[in-house]
C-alpha cells in the first residue's frame, strides 16, 4: 500500500498556524520578528514619528483580532507590509483634505521623487488619470501599461521591446514627468495622490 506524506510545515507556515488559532505566544514571535521593519516602513511611509507609531498599533492590533481570518498560503512578512501600505493609504486620504498637512506632504514627496522608484497603484484610477496616460507618446505608453498597469518588470518589459532596461527606466522617468505636469494643473486632488503614491516602494 503507497503511503502518503504530507509535506511539513516550515517555521514561519507553523507560527501562523498556531497565530489563527490563537496562540499567544506565537504572537510575541511574530512581533518580535516583524514589529522593527514594519516601524522602519511605516516612518518612511508617512514622514512622521508618531503616526507611524499609531499606524504600527493599529496594525498589530488588526492582526491580533483578525488573527483567525489570516490567510493561507501567504506569508507574515507579505501579510504585513501590504497592512503597512493600506494603513499609510487611509492616513493620507484622511489627511490630504487638510491644506497645511497636505502642503508639508507634497513637499516631502515632491524632494523625494527622484530618490525613489515610482510605485503607484493604478487598480482604482479614475478618467483623467486614464487620458493623461493616453496622451503618452506611442511607445512610451505602452511601456508605462506594461509596467503600471500589467504588473511586468522592467527586465522583462525591455526584452519584450528589444532594448535595454535603462531604456526602459528613462521611458518611465519622462512618463512620470509628463504626468505630473498634466495632472498638477488639472486635478490638485490627484497629483497629490500621484506624489505621496512616490513613498510607497
Amino acid at each position: 500500500m503507497k503511503v502518503v506524506v504530507g509535506k511539513a510545515l516550515n517555521d514561519e507556515e507553523q507560527l501562523l498556524l498556531q497565530l489563527r488559532n490563537g496562540d499567544y505566544s506565537a504572537y510575541h514571535r511574530f512581533y518580535a520578528m516583524y514589529a522593527p521593519m514594519i516601524m522602519s516602513r511605516l516612518r518612511r511611509l508617512v514622514l512622521n514619528s508618531d503616526i507611524a507609531e499609531e499606524l504600527h498599533q493599529e496594525i498589530f492590533f488588526q492582526i491580533w483580532n483578525e488573527k483567525e481570518k489570516l490567510p493561507n498560503h501567504v506569508s507574515l512578512k507579505a501579510i504585513l507590509l501590504h497592512r503597512a501600505k493600506l494603513q499609510a493609504y487611509k492616513y493620507y486620504h484622511r489627511t490630504s483634505k487638510d491644506r497645511q498637512m497636505r502642503a508639508q506632504l507634497i513637499a516631502a514627496a515632491t524632494e523625494l521623487y527622484d530618490q525613489l522608484e515610482e510605485q503607484i497603484n493604478f487598480k482604482e484610477t479614475n478618467a483623467l488619470l486614464m487620458e493623461a496616460i493616453a496622451k503618452l507618446p506611442k511607445q512610451r505608453r505602452k511601456v508605462f501599461i506594461r509596467i503600471k498597469l500589467e504588473g511586468k518588470s522592467y527586465e522583462d518589459t525591455a526584452k519584450e521591446f528589444g532594448v535595454t532596461p535603462s531604456t526602459i527606466k528613462d521611458h518611465m522617468t519622462r512618463a512620470f514627468k509628463f504626468l505630473r505636469a498634466e495632472l498638477a494643473d488639472e486635478n490638485p486632488n490627484l497629483f497629490f495622490l500621484l506624489l505621496v503614491s512616490t513613498l510607497f516602494k
